[in-house]
């Protein structure tokens, strides 16, 4: 594969990913947010194996099929089968509103690019033009995990705070060893799972998913 389509093939999935992250924010369905984490998913697949492809890497190629049937097919179906057991939920705004909350992913976008500055400018990976996309990535899902009230959309925001992480794992070292990316997929699959079980517990118990609503709640 030549390095100019390479690069410019990175860029793109990398910009998808984080265009992902805004999706969400835009989303006010906790189904419709699950379904951003799964498309966020499906387009770190498709980077890794490009990446995969690049380096010549059957190992990094077995990482991107797991990354796909765990993150783009299991964990997604465990959250959608969370959503229809808790119900239709009434919409509850964020700490902040939209408008701002973009603004402000804004400014942690342009944060981003400051910050990676130093790093592209010495990097000489052909990926490394990705590397800010991806740390936007990881500073804009912990904001958006932040600022949610809703115990699921929090799940959601720490979900894709991981994968922004492993976005900038595979930019900057094209991956880490096969045992641990599937040690690190088993973990998040479980906590899901356990995660799923917890919400439906606190719904079950207490009628809400609200997060301020629960804090306010006497022992």
């Amino acid at each position: 594969m030549p390095v100019n389509l390479f690069t410019n093939l990175t860029n793109l999935l990398a910009f998808a990913s984080l265009g992902a992250v805004f999706a969400l924010i835009l989303r006010n369905s906790l189904s419709g947010q699950a379904q951003m984490f799964a498309l966020q998913s499906v387009l770190l697949a498709l980077l890794a194996s490009v990446v995969a492809l690049y380096a010549q890497s059957i190992e990094l190629f077995a990482v991107a099929v797991a990354l796909l049937i765990v993150k783009g097919g299991v964990i997604p179906y465990v959250l959608q089968r969370a959503v229809k057991r808790i119900g239709m939920q009434p919409n509850v705004s964020p700490y902040l509103g939209i408008v701002a909350t973009l603004v402000i992913s804004g400014a942690l976008i342009i944060v981003a690019y400051y910050v990676m500055a130093p790093i592209v400018a010495s990097d000489p990976l052909p990926t490394a033009s990705a590397i800010p996309l991806a740390f936007a990535g990881i500073l804009v899902s912990l904001f958006v995990t932040v600022i949610r009230r809703r115990a699921l959309t929090q799940i959601l925001g720490f979900l894709m705070l991981e994968n922004s992480i492993f976005l900038l794992a595979l930019l900057t070292t094209y991956g880490v060893p096969f045992i641990v990316e599937i040690g690190v997929f088993l973990d998040v699959l479980v906590a899901v799972l356990i995660m799923e079980v917890f919400v439906y517990r606190i719904k079950e118990n207490f009628d809400t998913l609200e997060v301020g609503q629960m804090g306010e709640l006497k022992g």
